[in-house]
C-alpha cells in the first residue's frame, strides 16, 4: 500500500506505544487522527479527539467526525489497552480469599477488546463507502497466550486475537484486511512501570536474543504489514523468541 496522502487512524494514540506508531506514521508521510481517552497531549500533528472508546456512539460519533473532516482511515491501527497486573484470587489483608475486583475485570476488556470492535465497526463502514482497500492492525500481545498475573489482559488479547481471525475471514472479501501484531516485552516506560526490574532480568535471559523489544521493532512489523498486502488473518508474534 503506497502511503502518500493516506489517512491513519490510531487509537491509544496518547500512550507509549500509540504515541510513537503515530509519529512514526506522520514521519512517513501519513495524516494521522487520533483518538484516546487520556488527556495527555497527542504527538505534534495528531489531529486528535478525546473520545472513551468503551462507548459505542462516543466513539461512532468520534470517528464520523473525524472521517468527515479529514477523510475516511486506509489504515486503522486498535492500540489502546491498559495492562492490569491482577491474578483471579489474592489473600485478603482481613484473612481468606479476595476474587479479582470486576470493575478492574471490566476496565480491561473494555479498554483493550470492546474498544478495537468500537471503532472497526465505527470504520469499515466509511473504508467501504470510500472504496478504500485498506488494512486494520490491532495490537495484541504475546499475553494473549495466558500470563498468570495478568488474567484480565490475557483475556482481553486473546479476544483480540479472535476478533482478529474473524474479522479477516468477513473483510478479505471486501478489499481490507485484518492482521494481528503481538509484540513481547518492549522497552517502555509503561514496562518499567508495570514490571519489576528482577521480573524484567528473567524475561531478557528467556529470550534468545538477550534484549527487550523497542519500538523501532514494532514499527519495523507495522510498515511490512501495511506494505505486504497478501498478509491477512495472522498474529505475528513480535517476541525476540520468548514464549511465556
Amino acid at each position: 500500500m503506497s502511503n502518500q496522502t493516506r489517512t491513519a487512524l490510531v487509537t491509544g494514540c496518547n500512550g507509549d506505544v500509540g504515541r510513537f506508531l503515530a509519529g512514526h506514521l506522520l514521519e512517513s508521510g501519513w495524516r494521522v487522527l487520533g483518538l484516546d481517552r487520556a488527556d495527555r497531549e497527542p504527538p505534534p500533528g495528531v489531529i486528535f479527539e478525546r473520545c472513551d472508546l468503551r462507548d459505542a456512539a462516543a466513539t461512532s460519533g468520534a470517528v464520523e467526525r473525524l472521517a468527515t473532516a479529514h477523510g475516511a482511515p486506509d489504515l486503522v491501527v486498535n492500540g489502546a489497552g491498559i495492562i492490569a497486573n491482577a491474578p483471579l484470587v489474592t489473600i485478603a489483608a482481613t484473612g481468606g480469599w479476595q476474587a479479582h475486583d470486576a470493575a478492574l475485570w471490566e476496565d480491561v476488556i473494555g479498554s483493550g477488546l470492546t474498544s478495537a470492535f468500537h471503532v472497526i465497526a465505527a470504520s469499515v463502514p466509511r473504508m467501504l463507502t470510500a472504496r478504500k482497500r485498506g488494512v486494520i492492525v490491532n495490537i495484541s500481545s504475546v499475553c494473549a497466550a495466558g500470563n498468570p498475573g495478568q488474567v484480565a489482559y490475557s483475556a482481553a488479547k486473546a479476544g483480540l486475537n479472535g476478533l482478529t481471525y474473524a474479522l479477516a475471514k468477513e473483510l478479505g472479501p471486501l478489499g481490507i484486511r485484518v492482521v494481528g501484531l503481538a509484540p513481547g516485552y518492549l522497552d517502555t516506560a509503561s514496562t518499567r512501570d508495570h514490571v519489576t526490574a528482577a521480573r524484567l532480568a528473567k524475561v531478557v535471559a528467556g529470550v534468545p536474543l538477550r534484549r527487550l523489544g523497542s519500538l523501532e521493532d514494532l514499527t519495523r512489523a507495522l510498515d511490512f504489514i501495511v506494505a505486504d498486502g497478501y498478509v491477512n488473518g495472522t498474529i505475528i508474534e513480535l517476541d525476540g523468541g520468548l514464549v511465556l
